[in-house]
């Protein structure tokens, strides 16, 4: 996996490197991460630590990389300048490349000019067949000039894994760049040499780099260097088969942590996007995902990512975790939300209860809220009984509060048979008495199981809010008499 740090990795990029991660640990090879910070205007420490703790929050662990050390560093290339000035300079001795003293201005002219008369713009050759005198004169002058490759017309063709055998025309390319007039290497040539010199054995990239790769192979070719085998992944694009947006899912993985997503659901989740198990299985551990990848079964088409399904992943994920191991994870998102958590236990009674409701860890503070505060205000639409009056749910509400202040809430069937029993001395159906009740202790009339809510609340919060919501009925009822006596 060979990142530029000149942003954080996003779900493209992470497929990228979890297809690299499963076929280096499936075949008991070595997964390497190398930094390209050759763009050395756009490469920071800043983006070079966020494509490292994006790629470690997935759990994807290399085994050789700038942190990690190995024996084929070093593993960022602007720490190998050295290296590829000396592999340009063998290129340049075997008569592969020339000096270029074509300026960006005449550049733009010749490529106005080929699109003007409808050809695809290509490096007319100017400076080709410069004697070596004039070179060396105009170098002396100052002049600065890049370094070209001597493209050989030609077929040019390499067997992909996924795609199969692929084949450009070379006469299509026109001579392209492998050094700047700084002497410092291109992406294209830079990647040459450090995949040679690294023992890359496997490349798996984005389709996108296809037409690079063609330019690479040429060049291993001059070099008399053995070629990888590579493979290139269709793209992944949103539900339009447009390329992905930041709306759409195209955003760091950072922020899929920060939006609550569990890393193991989202390696679950871009596993799938382009590559299927063969069968009808949708959910994998790592260790499963490593056992039954393979390249053969990598889809030739475009992947589409779906927010949905990523939703609908996580979810599935959070509802088997282990609830201690959930409280472990929610609780960063309650404390970012101002939320005081009292202690673990209580803090696991009441995740178990929504565990079956909410799809992203971002989802508990909102969720919890009513077990992590004091007071809560309930919806006043809700909080009264249906063709009833304030009055009667007041009242009713105060044979609740006495019942739970003699009983108890700890005993859930016990909680359950005194309220419907409740409910039948007043002539209620136990729905219209529970509505009032759930209203007044949660704040809403959508919550967890009523009567294990009652219990993980515990008598004094029930209690609390009992009262409170009898009140807020006796000053409602007040307001009402005081507007009619007008």
């Amino acid at each position: 996996m060979a990142p530029s740090p000149t942003g954080s990795i996003h779900i493209g990029n992470a497929r990228t490197a979890l297809y690299n991660y499963l076929l280096a640990r499936q075949s008991s090879g070595t997964f390497v991460l190398r930094i390209e910070d050759t763009a050395r205007d756009r490469s920071t420490p800043e983006f070079e630590q966020a494509v490292l703790d994006g790629l470690g929050w997935l759990g994807l662990e290399w085994d050789e990389g700038p942190d990690a050390g190995g024996e084929h560093g070093p593993y960022r290339q602007s720490e190998r300048l050295d290296i590829h000035k000396y592999w340009l300079a063998k290129l340049t001795a075997a008569g592969h490349t020339y000096r270029c003293f074509c300026t960006r201005e005449e550049l733009a002219e010749e490529r106005k000019v080929a699109q003007k008369a409808g050809r695809a713009p290509k490096y007319s050759g100017k400076c080709r067949n410069l004697m070596a005198e004039e070179v060396e004169t105009r170098l002396e002058a100052g002049e600065e000039a890049a370094t070209r490759f001597r493209v050989m017309p030609g077929q040019v063709s390499f067997e992909d894994m996924i795609l199969g055998r692929l084949e450009e025309d070379a006469g299509l390319w026109g001579d392209f760049i492998v050094g700047r007039s700084d002497g410092t290497p291109v992406y294209n040539f830079a990647v040459v040499v450090d995949d040679h010199l690294m023992e890359i054995t496997d490349v798996v990239r984005g389709g996108d780099h296809i037409s690079n790769t063609f330019k690479q192979v040429v060049m291993y070719e001059a070099l008399e260097l053995e070629l990888p085998r590579f493979g290139h992944m269709p793209l992944t694009l949103n539900a339009k088969r447009q390329k992905l947006s930041k709306r759409d899912g195209s955003v760091a993985v950072e922020e899929y942590r920060e939006q609550g997503y569990l890393p193991e659901a989202v390696v679950n989740f871009i596993a799938l996007l382009g590559w299927n198990p063969g069968d009808e299985r949708e959910l994998f551990t790592m260790e499963e995902l490593i056992e039954a990848f393979s390249m053969e079964r990598i889809t030739k088409s475009n992947a589409v990512f779906d927010f949905a399904r990523l939703d609908w992943f996580n979810g599935m994920y959070i509802r088997k975790m282990e609830v201690a191991e959930l409280a472990r994870r929610a609780e960063p998102f309650l404390k970012e939300a101002g939320l005081e958590v009292p202690d673990e236990d209580y803090l696991r009674a009441a995740v178990v209860l929504e565990q079956e409701r909410v799809k992203k860890l971002s989802d508990f503070p909102e969720a919890l809220r009513f077990f992590l505060v004091e007071e809560v205000e309930p919806d006043m639409k809700f909080l009264v009984k249906k063709k009833g009056t304030g009055e009667e749910t007041a009242a009713a509400l105060s044979t609740v509060f006495e019942l739970v202040q003699d009983f108890g809430v700890q005993d859930v069937e016990q909680t359950e048979k005194n309220l419907r029993g409740m409910a039948d001395a007043l002539g209620w159906k136990a729905g219209e008495l529970f509505m009032p009740i759930r209203v007044a202790i949660t704040g809403s009339k959508a919550s967890p199981p009523l009567f294990e809510t009652m219990r993980t609340l515990g008598r004094p919060r029930v209690l609390l809010r009992l009262r409170h919501a009898i009140r807020m009925l006796a000053k409602n009822a007040q307001d009402e008499a005081f507007e009619k006596s007008e």
